[in-house]
Order: structure tokens, then C-alpha cells, then sequence
């Protein structure tokens, strides 16, 4: 990017070089202006990923009152311990569990050297110490994620997304954009926040359905049983099958909390794709995977016997449903990215 002049007001310019003054002298070195941005920048992306984990760990502790709340009241010294039990549950579902869900994700060999190039160079742009492995998911749906093992993180490119590129439906730097959303992913560490909020909501949802399953197996023995013997099965199933839907139920409150930041994370994602790309880009991105994934599901539904009478229904219609997506609306995503642009393309980004 060619240079670019700015002017300022003489008073902020005057308090710029007393801060660059300052860090020059705390570190002893010669300090030039292109240096100490990057120093402001490097210290705002600190902050940024300091604030973002206390954010995190905040959801982990409301979630953590919301199911355990008599541990915070009646037995306060247990708390450490709660809390280290949902850190190992996290790393465990994260690091072991979900790749090995997800083994069926082969590394993408036949990707070109352009794709491979791309991730790498992300990676390396985005302070990653190694770059993660590019992964291929055998679906037609145009997505891409990424997740973490002990080896390293993937990024996983769906082969609808690969063949709507090859097809020329999205260009290379639309495919950036989403290589680098998915890497901000993995700079930020998302997938263990997430896993660290969601860790006590899983055990809740793994005993509710287990106890909804087991008292209900109590009461159909109790209908072959006779005596106090059977009405004392149906009543001990009734109770354990009461006792799963109540678990089940704030398992299902609390996750409440961890699909918001599952949420917020989506937007920090969208800040690294566009420091790494560029807003543009990502906001062209992001409308044509919508575009392409309805006319996908268009295409699955005209398969359908009198194709004519069904209708597309959105998903999530009302506030309620939405708490509990894992993503924020697209045009909401669109539009901060095309705000974005426009500042940039007006006077808050020409030089002087």
C-alpha cells in the first residue's frame, strides 16, 4: 500500500510524539513512526484478546451459577473445584472429542497451491506460530469452519464452497475473507472459550437425557412388575424421568448464555478476517455463501413430491428462537462490514 499523508490537529500531534517519546526512552531504542503504530496496534489486539477471555470466562461463570447456584451459596469452597471440572471438560470435548467426531474431515491434498499459499500466509499475517492444516468436509453446503487438536488447528473448506469457487461463484478474495474468519477463529482461541462455556451445559444435557432414558425404562418394567414391587419402579421412574426433563430444562436456559457468546465471537472472527483482507471482501463473502446455500436448499426442495406447495420458512423467527443461534443474522454481519467500507472510502480514510 503506498504511503499516505494525514493531518492533525496540532495538539493530538503533540501528544502523539509524547507517547512515542515515552516508549522510546522506557525501551530504550531508536523509535520511528511506523514503529510505534505498530506497538499502539499490537497493545489495542492484547487488550482486545484480554477482554475477550475475561468476556468468556464471565458467560462460563454466569452459566456456572445458573446450574450450580447452591454450590456458590452453600458451599463456596467447592467453586475451585467446579471450575477446574469444566476447564478439563472444555480441553477434553475440544482437543480429544470433537476431532475425533470429526475425523471424517480427510486433508484437502488436491488443494492448489493458491489455496495452500493462502492459509499459510493468513496464518503467518495473523501472529498464528504454525499454520493449521486445510481439512475438506464432502458436503455440497458452500461453509467453512475450523477446529482445534493436540497436533494443531483445521480449517475445514466444505467441496460446495470449493466447487463454487473453481465455478468462478466466488472469487479469491471472497475466499480469503472466509479462510481468514476461520482463522481468527483459532487465533482467539474460540473454540476452547466456547467449550469452557458450554462444558457444564453438556454434563446437565448428558445426565438429563440419561435419566429421562433410564426413568422411563423403570416404567415399562414397572407394567410387567406386580406388587409394591412394580408401583414402587413407576413412581422411582417418575421421579428419575422428572428429575432429567428438570436438568434437560436449565441445561437448555443456561445454553442460552453460551450461544451469545458463540455470537460475539462471530464478530471478533469478522474483525480478524477484515484486518487480515479487507471489509469488502468479507461483506461480498458472506452474501453470496447465503445466496448459493438457498439456492441449494431451493434445489433439495424441488426433489420433494409437489414441490410446488412447499415454502422456504425462515429459520428463527422470533427473539426467543435467536437466542439460541450459534450465528448473528448475516445482514447484520453485511452491514458492519459495509459500514466499514464506507468510512474507509470517505474522509475518515483518504489521506491529506
Amino acid at each position: 500500500m503506498a504511503r499516505q499523508t494525514v493531518s492533525l490537529d496540532p495538539k493530538v500531534y503533540e501528544l502523539l510524539s509524547l507517547l512515542r517519546a515515552r516508549q522510546a526512552v522506557r525501551r530504550n531504542i531508536e523509535l520511528d513512526w511506523d514503529e510505534f503504530f505498530r506497538l499502539l496496534l499490537l497493545r489495542e489486539r492484547r487488550k482486545g484478546e484480554a477482554l475477550s477471555w475475561a468476556y468468556a470466562v464471565a458467560i462460563f461463570v454466569a452459566v456456572t451459577w445458573v446450574l450450580l447456584w447452591p454450590v456458590y451459596i452453600y458451599a463456596p469452597t467447592l467453586i475451585p473445584l467446579m471450575w477446574a471440572v469444566g476447564l478439563i471438560v472444555a480441553a477434553v470435548s475440544v482437543y480429544l472429542l470433537t476431532p475425533f467426531a470429526l475425523r471424517k474431515y480427510k486433508p484437502f491434498e488436491e488443494a492448489s497451491p493458491e489455496i495452500r499459499g493462502c492459509v499459510e500466509k493468513l496464518a503467518a499475517e495473523a501472529g498464528l506460530r504454525k499454520a493449521p492444516q486445510l481439512t475438506v468436509s464432502e458436503t455440497e453446503e458452500i461453509n467453512a469452519m475450523a477446529y482445534c487438536s493436540i497436533s494443531g488447528g483445521r480449517v475445514c473448506l466444505t467441496r460446495g464452497l470449493i466447487n463454487a469457487f473453481k465455478a468462478g461463484k466466488l472469487s479469491f478474495g471472497e475466499l480469503q475473507a472466509i479462510i481468514a474468519h476461520e482463522i481468527g477463529y483459532l487465533k482467539h482461541q474460540d473454540s476452547l472459550k466456547f467449550g469452557l462455556a458450554l462444558s457444564w451445559v453438556n454434563i446437565f444435557d448428558y445426565f438429563g437425557n440419561e435419566s429421562v432414558r433410564l426413568g422411563e425404562g423403570m416404567a415399562k418394567a414397572s407394567e410387567i412388575s406386580e406388587g409394591w414391587f412394580g408401583a414402587m419402579l413407576a413412581v422411582s421412574g417418575a421421579f428419575t424421568a422428572f428429575t432429567g426433563a428438570v436438568l434437560l430444562l436449565l441445561a437448555k436456559l443456561a445454553s442460552a448464555l453460551s450461544f451469545h457468546l458463540s455470537r460475539r465471537q462471530e464478530f471478533e472472527a469478522d474483525d480478524v478476517a477484515v484486518e487480515l483482507t479487507h471489509p469488502e471482501g468479507l461483506a461480498a463473502a458472506l452474501e453470496k455463501i447465503e445466496l448459493l446455500n438457498q439456492e441449494l436448499l431451493a434445489k433439495e426442495l424441488e426433489k420433494l413430491p409437489y414441490a410446488d406447495r412447499w415454502q422456504f420458512q425462515p429459520r428463527n423467527t422470533t427473539w426467543v428462537d435467536r437466542l439460541w443461534d450459534t450465528h448473528p443474522p448475516t445482514p447484520s454481519r453485511v452491514e458492519c462490514q459495509r459500514s466499514l467500507v464506507a468510512f474507509l472510502s470517505g474522509s475518515g480514510g483518504k489521506g491529506e
